[in-house]
């Protein structure tokens, strides 16, 4: 029996590279090949897949098939994405729904009600998605709030959603999109447009691509396990051919055929509660406040009460030194101090953190306390 296992993949996905890239490190483990197929607009999936069943694999691995392929071929076929009726095929995916729900109740629990949508079209996986956002919604009461934009995966169609919002001049307070390259160039429109993410606007993408990391961004995201995917991509093509005991699943109940692998979301620095949050209407009760500084002028005075700026009393400062911190908080009449902006952020006591550092410390810091759950606000949000 050959040893040499096809896969289909399209060359704009970062995703996908990611995916090719893990799927080499379990073939090598399980002692397979692989060849690549790529599919474009002018070589549709089914003839990249013909062309390598011609080409003597002994099965093919499509990454992302979408519902109008066909694949008329004698090799047994693995779909990693969504799961498709028509298709006698094993698959393996992320639980797609539920990664969707995850992103949207994260929003919900931030406080937002007003939360929009843009979708991934005909794309695979896009309509799961879809049904998460719109059951997260339903289940918190907020059926009638739904907003859907249609988008396409790509980072020009979040560009385009973006200037749609922009243009309809209601904007939503939080926004979901269906991948992460949505997410970019949604976020660079609004950005570029004066709006601030996510002081007064939340973004979530999906995937966790090699982007969604990096300072500029900091995405907050859907994680897909790309290593677990890989594996069991291989596996399942080990069940089909024979090298593998286990019992291959090409059909039966269930979104999916063969495992569907949990999403994971990643909270990062571009959600955060809403406008109406800080000032009380969404949270009962005062918040109790913490202060990041290290100098402390008549204008940061004016503007700590100034009312509006801050729902509740500043109860604790934290500076770069003990000394710092006990001038401000003398000058403030607070009673307590921290020489490290670590200690503030950790004091579970602290609901939100006013921010009143140079930006490039600003940015760091305001991350940090949103990690660690705490209300941000920073002295350029006003």
């Amino acid at each position: 029996m050959t040893r040499l296992i096809g896969v289909v993949f399209g060359a704009t996905s970062p995703f996908e590279a990611d995916l090719i890239d893990r799927m080499y490190i379990s073939a090598d483990a399980a002692g397979y090949r692989l060849a690549l197929g790529l599919h474009t607009s002018s070589r549709d999936r089914p003839r990249a897949v013909a062309d390598l069943a011609e080409q003597g694999c002994a099965a093919v691995i499509v990454i992302g098939a979408e519902y109008d392929d066909r694949f008329d071929v004698a090799v047994p076929i693995v779909v990693v994405g969504e799961r498709l009726p028509h298709l006698t095929a094993v698959t393996v995916g992320t639980d797609e729904w539920r990664g969707a729900q995850m992103a949207v109740q994260h929003l919900i629990d931030l406080g937002h009600t007003s939360i929009a949508h843009v979708e991934g079209g005909d794309h695979p996986c896009a309509s799961e998605r879809l049904r998460g956002y719109l059951g997260a919604m339903a289940a918190a009461g907020y059926r009638d709030e739904c907003r859907t934009l249609v988008g396409d995966y790509t980072e020009e169609a979040g560009a385009l959603a973006a200037e749609r919002l922009l243009a309809e001049g209601d904007l939503p307070t939080a926004v979901f999109l269906a991948n992460d390259r949505m997410a970019i160039g949604f976020i660079d429109v609004m950005r570029h447009s004066g709006i601030r993410i996510p002081e007064d606007m939340s973004v979530v993408g999906y995937d966790d691509g090699p982007h969604a990391v990096l300072g500029h961004l900091n995405l907050t995201t859907v994680r897909q396990d790309v290593p677990g995917l890989a594996a069991a991509a291989v596996d399942a093509v080990k069940s089909l051919v024979g090298d593998s005991t286990d019992h291959p699943d090409t059909g039966g109940c269930g979104f999916y055929g063969a495992r569907a692998l949990e999403p994971e979301l990643m909270v990062r620095a571009t959600t955060a509660p809403p406008v109406d949050a800080l000032t009380g209407s969404s949270q009962p009760g005062l918040l109790r406040w913490g202060l990041l500084a290290d100098d402390c002028d008549d204008n940061l005075v004016h503007e700590l009460g100034t009312p509006g700026v801050l729902t509740g009393p500043i109860e604790v400062v934290a500076s770069s030194s003990t000394a710092v911190a006990w001038e401000i908080a003398d000058r403030l009449g607070i009673m307590v101090s921290y020489g490290i902006y670590e200690d503030l952020i950790d004091d579970p006591e602290i609901d939100a953190i006013f921010i009143a550092l140079p930006p490039d410390a600003r940015d760091t810091w305001a991350h940090k306390a949103r990690e660690a759950g705490k209300v941000v606000r920073t002295r350029d949000s006003r």
